[in-house]
């Protein structure tokens, strides 16, 4: 039996909103393959790339981009890129990148948190066509 049914998850797809991919972000944590050792958490590519900047959104909004930097391995980190380059996401890569190599110049990270601010209904609109786009594997998640 699944924990979660298709028509909840599609009713939370269809929302486009970011309590919606929250909660999907939330249900797929809960999986149970789930690894937290492993840098992408054994989630599927397209599934972690979109939760994964999610948190790189949040962490910017809350307090900073900096601060997801600073508390994220590298090794989750290649593994977003390498994700957001299987995604032809390539807008989303370069400042993902930039953060990456930047995070602990002030005036870099003060053009990156404004340039997430600025696009962050685009990136939530992103996240939400990737999820569109990959139904098996947040199928896979939910069950």
């Amino acid at each position: 039996m699944s924990r979660y049914s298709a028509q909840y998850v599609a009713q939370l797809v269809a929302q486009h909103d970011y309590g919606a991919l929250v909660d999907l972000q939330g249900i797929a944590l809960g999986w149970d393959r789930f690894d937290a050792s492993d840098p992408s958490f054994g989630l599927p590519q397209p599934l972690f790339a979109v939760f994964e900047v999610l948190t790189w959104l949040a962490q910017a909004d809350r307090s900073g981009v900096w601060t997801y930097y600073e508390a994220t391995p590298v090794q989750r980190q290649d593994r977003v890129l390498d994700a957001l380059e299987a995604l032809r996401a390539a807008e989303l890569r370069h400042q993902y990148l930039y953060g990456k190599e930047h995070w602990r110049m002030v005036e870099a990270v003060g053009q990156l948190d404004s340039w997430i601010s600025k696009n962050e209904q685009s990136t939530i609109n992103w996240a939400f066509t990737v999820l569109a786009a990959h139904p098996h594997e947040l199928a896979l998640v939910c069950s």
